[in-house]
């Protein structure tokens, strides 16, 4: 009777530890156990025999990308975002590596370009015209000098601070003509452009995912060994290729933040 509770009319109350009744006690075990049973179900999947697609392959839109021509660059608006507030910056290519970098530098630098302005409360993108340089990565890639070629950036870490990388190999080719074709779906004439993929890209469904996951490690920081400016100068570096692929990930996230939160505060 020690741990009975009473009511003014004499009936019986559970005492207050007694939640549930002990047959709903069992239910809620039985549903515990039910759910553990389930997780400890899930299978192992190996990634080992699965391929990543080539990032073209989906909408791009809000990518950072450069669009090459014989005689000028433009750079995307989502390139101009990354770098808000960046009016100047230094394009250095490598012609082993077939890249090319875009850094942020100051108006005084010698080689410096103005690839942004303001427009109101808002920065803009501007057409770069730089018929030498753009020549000399025609020459550099052997693309066909008729032709426009899209290339695909990625934010990195260098001894410079945060880069834009365009892996230049990997350039998407579109025809200097669009091509007029009968829509089915709208019953008109429109224009498009042809685009070409790499060979190495349209032969295959994309890079197997151990490949891609060793390029994501490698991918955190650019040694700007053996690039050039935009007037033939080599770049300076202060780290070799070898030491930057030995920064761990951990490293490579950590100067990552610190490099954007430095950027993030130049432009408030």
């Amino acid at each position: 009777m020690e741990n009975e509770q009473f009511t003014m009319s004499g009936t019986k109350e559970p005492a207050k530890n007694d939640e549930f009744s002990p047959k709903e006690q069992e239910l809620i075990r039985q549903l515990v156990q039910e759910r553990l049973g389930k997780k400890n179900e899930i299978e192992y999947e190996s990634l080992e025999d699965y391929v990543v697609p080539p990032k073209m392959f989906f909408s791009m839109t809000k990518k950072p990308a450069v669009s090459i021509r014989l005689n000028s660059l433009d750079f995307s608006m989502s390139s101009i975002h990354l770098f808000e507030g960046v009016q100047y910056v230094l394009p250095m290519l490598s012609e082993r590596k077939q890249r090319m970098v875009i850094a942020i530098c100051a108006e005084e630098e010698l080689s410096s370009i103005e690839w942004a302005r303001k427009k109101g409360e808002k920065w803009v993108n501007r057409t770069v015209t730089c018929p030498e340089y753009a020549e000399s990565i025609y020459k550099t890639m052997g693309w066909d000098r008729k032709c426009r070629y899209k290339v695909y950036g990625r934010l990195s870490n260098s001894e410079r601070g945060l880069i834009l990388v365009f892996d230049l190999a990997s350039a998407v080719m579109f025809d200097p003509l669009p091509e007029e074709y009968f829509d089915k779906r709208t019953g008109k004439m429109k224009k498009r452009y042809n685009k070409y993929y790499p060979d190495e890209i349209r032969m295959r469904l994309g890079r197997s995912y151990s490949d891609y996951a060793a390029a994501q490690q490698r991918s955190g920081f650019e040694s700007l060994s053996g690039y050039t400016d935009s007037s033939g100068v080599d770049v300076p570096s202060s780290i070799s290729e070898e030491d930057a692929a030995a920064l761990s990930v951990q490293k490579q996230e950590h100067m990552m933040e610190g490099l954007l939160g430095t950027v993030l505060k130049g432009g408030e």
